[in-house]
């Protein structure tokens, strides 16, 4: 160990501490592992992966013990305060070997890992009780309500509770008020108790328990037979599930999580963002119950303890939950299923552990011996190609479930509209379709990949744009509020009446963005009922669910959103999707824009036509000669999985290589310039194989006043790449200010 917590660090000539030591590695900031004696009373208690309260630097926090030994190199050890006992400990020591694997290959601090189940808001927080009354007897055979004075005749007996029942209970069925129940209390017909509740998320919205039972096709029932082979078969190769939109891939995962919680497995579910699966996690509720606990961001710190809580004690087997939910403490997992496998949202890039969910997925199965299904409509290209290799075993659906066809698709070329003198964001082809289909009562998805009322403001006088202060990035005009707001660091003002530069009057809100789209759908359609989706109207807890049974039931008639609405859904009744400017995410400086183009494209097409109405996809450019636009446009993954691969071969871009980026951030731009310089130089000189573009600014070049500097490694094997990022690491600790930050990004997904 490297470091360790000593109560006299200025000792000297000490014998090293014989007794019984602990290494100790923190969720915060703390780099290295510390060694801390392990009382008397704690004697037999600590293993691997125990939750334990110790004091660091005069502070007090958790950290999980990482190893028990005899002995440490240090003296004078601080002791462990206080331990977590019980299930806790046996789920953190079974994942130990997948977060050292998850540390060692994404370059971060292995305390980092245990941060969702060691914060301080955790595991301090307390269970929740509320107070529940069963029925006790009493000597004097007070037992009804009648004889009570507590009701009506013919109400219920009492001595019919076979189960503790709340205040409220008491009330609907025996129509007891508080004051009777305090009497009842007192003559010993009732007894006052408190019992531990679970704080659930109330994710799941209505109770779909009736659903009606789903048969399987015979693709379906393939892919299901040949996974469940695997569970409980460790070693096996992961699945990559293909399936075109439509084809039921939900419906092979809910009867593998039945099959593998038969066999007395447990079951992770991954989605993308949990906001945006609600029909998803409906699903599995319906087909497998109450043994279903949930993780994502949104929830509270009480509800996150207790769906932690669930997990460790057994009582749910099941998790369904983004990222982080693959990290659930759970023993004996038997499945684990990455839905829409291909999403960015998987990979964590805005903090430590910078890890690829997908990826660390993958990991866990083969360490734990469960069966990995990665399931998608537009695999990663890494993903097929592993599956085109046989790394991975491929399963395919080819065909919609059930009578539902793939919609078709039109292309609109956006130029050809602006000659034809239509300069609104909304062809005249789609204008039309609208139109029809709101007549016919159908339901309408438009997607418009940009927040705010308009993307720049400029100035026809000066030529001035509208910049944020702290960041190099234009300010968007959100019209709702009247304010310029910054995307990036949150900064906000109020919007000009004349130009910041000139002073002159010749403004102009360029662009168009989602609230200026919906401002123009009610300008052609006043009659129609529109609901937005995207970050500013989902930020209320429980937002995106409203929103989305709202329009599943038919309250309105154009569901309008960001890429919030291109994933996950299936609403029968949407025969129309537009995508208002497919060029959006088309022209970034990153090599995999194309395939993110594609895959959104696809993706929200697959919204359309999903029952026995046929449906139609209005796809909007500029450039309607790219191969991805082309390519979604036919539905034809294959074809454009060719096109790519071949450009990805000629550069040694992943999969045929792997990369990493190296942020430098910090107050001071000369300092981040002259220490990655000499990182690059160091690389050049010494292992060929690693290939460096850069140094040069990133993209976003200034993020909340601190600017940003970053370079590119390339290298065909994994391994030297660690070894120069691990290098890289040391140096930026000894070379780097302290207001300057060096940032390790293994796999990025994020060029900007």
């Amino acid at each position: 160990m490297k470091t360790a917590e000593r109560q006299n660090k200025n000792s000297t000539n000490v014998a090293p501490y014989a007794g019984l030591a602990a290494a100790v590695a923190f969720p915060v900031a703390i780099p290295g592992v510390y060694d801390y004696a392990i009382p008397p009373r704690f004697a037999g208690k600590v293993t691997a992966g125990l939750p334990v309260f110790v004091e660091v630097r005069k502070s007090r926090i958790w950290g999980v013990v990482l190893e028990v030994k005899e002995g440490s190199e240090f003296p004078e050890l601080k002791e462990i305060l206080e331990i977590k006992e019980g299930h806790w400990t046996d789920s953190n020591r079974s994942l130990l070997k997948l977060y050292e694997w998850m540390a060692r290959y994404y370059q971060c601090p292995l305390g980092r890992l245990f941060k969702p189940l060691v914060s301080k808001s955790i595991i301090n927080k307390k269970p929740k009780t509320v107070t529940v009354y069963r029925y006790a007897g009493s000597d004097d055979g007070i037992n009804r309500i009648d004889s009570a004075g507590a009701g009506a005749a013919g109400r219920p007996a009492l001595d019919t509770i076979t189960a503790p029942v709340t205040a409220a209970e008491l009330k609907s069925r025996f129509g007891l008020t508080p004051s009777k129940i305090g009497t009842l209390c007192k003559k010993g017909v009732l007894a006052k108790e408190q019992k531990t509740v679970c704080r659930d998320t109330n994710e799941f919205g209505v109770d779909v328990a009736g659903a009606a039972r789903v048969t399987l096709s015979v693709g379906q029932q393939a892919c299901v037979d040949r996974v469940a082979a695997s569970i409980g078969a460790p070693g096996g190769k992961p699945f990559l599930l293909y399936g075109i939109t439509g084809s039921g891939k939900t419906h092979v995962y809910t009867e593998l999580a039945k099959r593998a919680l038969a066999a007395g497995r447990g079951v992770i579910i991954l989605v993308p963002e949990i906001s945006l699966t609600p029909q998803t996690i409906l699903r599995f509720r319906a087909e497998i119950g109450d043994t279903v606990a949930v993780i994502h961001s949104r929830m509270s710190d009480g509800e996150r303890r207790d769906s932690l809580q669930e997990i460790v004690t057994g009582r749910r087997r099941a998790v369904i939950g983004v990222r982080s939910a693959l990290l659930a403490p759970m023993e004996n997992v038997g499945l684990i299923v990455v839905d829409e496998e291909h999403d960015g949202s998987y990979k964590q890039s805005d903090t430590d552990p910078r890890y690829n969910a997908r990826d660390a997925a993958v990991m866990r199965g083969l360490m734990q011996g469960a069966a990995v299904v990665l399931g998608s409509a537009t695999p990663s290209l890494e993903s097929y190609y592993n599956a085109q290799t046989g790394k991975y075993r491929l399963l395919t659906l080819n065909e919609r479930f059930g009578t539902a066809r793939l919609p078709d698709v039109r292309v609109v070329d956006m130029a050809a509209e602006h000659r034809e003198n239509n300069w609104t964001a909304i062809s005249r082809y789609l204008v039309t379709r609208m139109g029809e289909e709101i007549r016919d009562r159908h339901q309408i998805i438009l997607l418009l990949n940009r927040r705010g009322f308009s993307t720049v403001l400029l100035c026809k006088s000066c030529g001035y744009s509208h910049t944020c202060p702290n960041c190099s990035v234009n300010l968007r005009f959100h019209k709702s509020d009247t304010t310029m707001k910054c995307h990036q660091c949150g900064h906000e003002e109020g919007a000009p009446r004349c130009c910041p530069k000139c002073g002159g009057i010749k403004i102009k809100y360029q662009g168009t963005a989602i609230q200026k789209a919906e401002e123009l759908i009610r300008e052609k359609f006043p009659e129609a009922r529109i609901l937005r989706m995207d970050q500013d109207t989902t930020r209320r807890k429980g937002a995106h669910l409203s929103i989305l049974e709202e329009f599943e039931r038919g309250g309105a008639d154009i569901l309008l959103g960001t890429q919030m609405v291109a994933k996950g859904l299936n609403f029968p009744n949407v025969t129309l999707v537009g995508v208002l400017q497919a060029d959006t995410g088309l022209h970034f400086p990153d090599f995999r824009a194309s395939e993110r183009t594609f895959q959104l494209l696809t993706q929200v097409a697959g919204r359309a036509g999903r029952a026995e109405l046929r449906g139609e996809v209005v796809i909007q450019t500029y450039s309607p000669g790219e191969p991805a636009v082309n390519y979604a446009m036919t539905h034809d993954y294959l074809s454009f999985y060719g096109y790519e691969i071949k450009n990805r071969r000629e550069l040694s871009y992943p999969p045929f290589g792997k990369l990493a980026r190296v942020i430098a951030e910090g107050p001071d731009e000369p300092v981040l310039r002259a220490f990655l310089h000499k990182c690059a130089r160091a690389l050049l000189s010494g292992d060929n194989s690693i290939r460096v573009l850069g140094p040069a600014p990133a993209v976003l070049s200034k993020i909340d006043n601190v600017y940003r500097y970053s370079m590119l490694l390339k290298s065909p094997s994994p391994v030297p790449l660690g070894e120069a990022l691990a290098n890289i690491r040391k140096n930026a600790q000894a070379d780097l200010p302290s207001a300057c930050r060096c940032i390790i990004d293994v796999d990025p997904v994020n060029m900007l």
